[in-house]
């Protein structure tokens, strides 16, 4: 015990002995500098200064420490504070004035339109200070003036390697990576998908915290039909920003798709509870319930996303077809008619319109609902099929019968139209 005891003091006091030596502070500061550790060199070097404010090397210290921060004033004022202690160092002082000068050469040079000459001059000062992140910079900014998006991507990340908190580097690389983003994001429209992810892999190759390019990916993976690799990506995009709605709801998408009904229900839910008026996220919420049978919940959440905004239509299609399911009829065509307020181009919603008002027997409107349809939408049988269904009702056997084959010309329709066309030519075959 005694043993123990006095080793601890002995490494105590060595400890202190340690701590009171200014040069020793400084060379841990300068391994801790080399690591990239700004923060921890920092605070060695005030404890230098602290017990001998006239040591020059430590004012050296700071000069090199503010040069890997990018500000090159601060580190000539403390280099200037070294040289009035010792002319040792003009050397350095002068090769800071050396990297000033290159500056406002690269400067010129860019305003010239001499791109190339400015980039001798940052690449000299890399040559000499690679810890410099303010060469790396201006050697982006170049590129960016260049027009040369991915020149400057790259330099701006570069700069921030060295110094992680190099606001203009950020700032620089930021805009960079939105204009690759803009670019994928105008591919994508189109229709140009390959070219869209080269954009925005190359914009999470430079800013891998770049969580909407990370979204983008996961949008148009999902979009190819690869649902994996837009979980994978959509779930990046949420691990660098957790409360990012939008990203929960395409997520959800991706599971209904592969039908994980469980998985898409939480997603939706997550997307619900950090944008309670998502309306979208309740409307998919509410279709998942309608293909599980729960048309209660169903109705719930539908009725919830009509309250948040009355004019969604894609909400009062889909409570429609929630009464429709319960052979609720009227309340569906209701629903239906809303829908085709909201959204007179959806053929979709008056083909379900024609159909509910079909089964309460309105035919005139029925007839109608169908025309609208068929206008929005040539090729689809249903339309035809549900305006031969309202003729027929009228009393119109042959134009219900040109209707109806004309729905038999549709693969998905076919069997529903030729029992209508059976029913008209041998009527006694149906006879109750």
């Amino acid at each position: 015990m005694r043993k123990y005891l006095l080793l601890t003091t002995i490494l105590v006091c060595v400890s202190f002995l340690f701590s009171q030596d200014p040069e020793i502070l400084l060379n841990h500061a300068n391994d801790k500098m080399k690591i990239g550790e700004i923060e921890q060199a920092d605070s060695l070097l005030k404890q230098s200064l602290k017990i001998d404010p006239s040591f020059a090397p430590a004012h050296i210290g700071f000069s090199e420490l503010w040069l890997r921060k990018g500000d090159l004033v601060k580190a000539n004022e403390s280099a200037t504070k070294a040289v009035q202690m010792d002319e040792e160092f003009r050397s350095w002082w002068n090769g800071l004035n050396d990297i000033r000068t290159r500056i406002q050469n690269g400067k010129r040079n860019v305003q010239q339109g001499q791109f190339d000459a400015a980039m001798q001059e940052y690449q000299a000062i890399l040559d000499k200070f690679p810890y410099f992140p303010e060469a790396q910079f201006y050697m982006g900014l170049t590129k960016f003036r260049q027009k040369d998006i991915e020149g400057a991507a790259f330099y701006f990340s570069e700069a921030l390697k060295i110094y992680p908190e190099h606001l203009k580097a950020r700032k620089g690389l930021n805009n960079v990576t939105k204009q690759l983003l803009n670019n994928g994001n105008k591919a994508y429209k189109r229709g140009d998908l390959e070219s869209a992810s080269e954009y925005y892999l190359k914009a999470v190759q430079y800013d891998q915290e770049f969580y909407l390019a990370f979204y983008q990916l996961g949008v148009l993976e999902k979009k190819m039909g690869n649902s994996d690799q837009a979980i994978d990506f959509l779930n990046k995009a949420i691990k660098i920003k957790p409360d990012f709605h939008k990203a929960f709801f395409t997520l959800g998408t991706s599971y209904e798709v592969d039908n994980n009904l469980d998985s898409a229900i939480v997603k939706y839910n997550k997307a619900i509870e950090l944008n309670p008026g998502y309306t979208k996220a309740y409307g998919n919420l509410g279709n998942i319930y309608t293909q599980l049978e729960d048309y209660e919940s169903a109705k719930d959440v539908l009725l919830t996303a009509i309250q948040i905004d009355p004019t969604y239509a894609d909400g009062h299609l889909r409570l429609g077809v929630v009464f429709n399911q319960q052979e609720l009829f009227f309340e569906a065509s209701e629903q239906f008619k809303k829908a085709t307020e909201y959204n007179e181009k959806d053929y979709d919603a008056w083909f379900r319109y024609a159909s509910s008002l079909n089964s309460i027997e309105n035919f005139l409107e029925a007839s109608e609902a169908a025309q609208k349809c068929i206008d929005i939408k040539t090729k689809f049988g249903g339309g035809w099929y549900e305006k031969g269904v309202a003729e027929f009702g009228k009393g119109n056997k042959t134009r219900a019968l040109q209707y109806f084959e004309e729905a038999n010309k549709f693969r998905d329709w076919r069997k529903l139209a030729q029992r209508k066309i059976d029913e008209i030519n041998n009527p006694t075959k149906y006879e109750k």
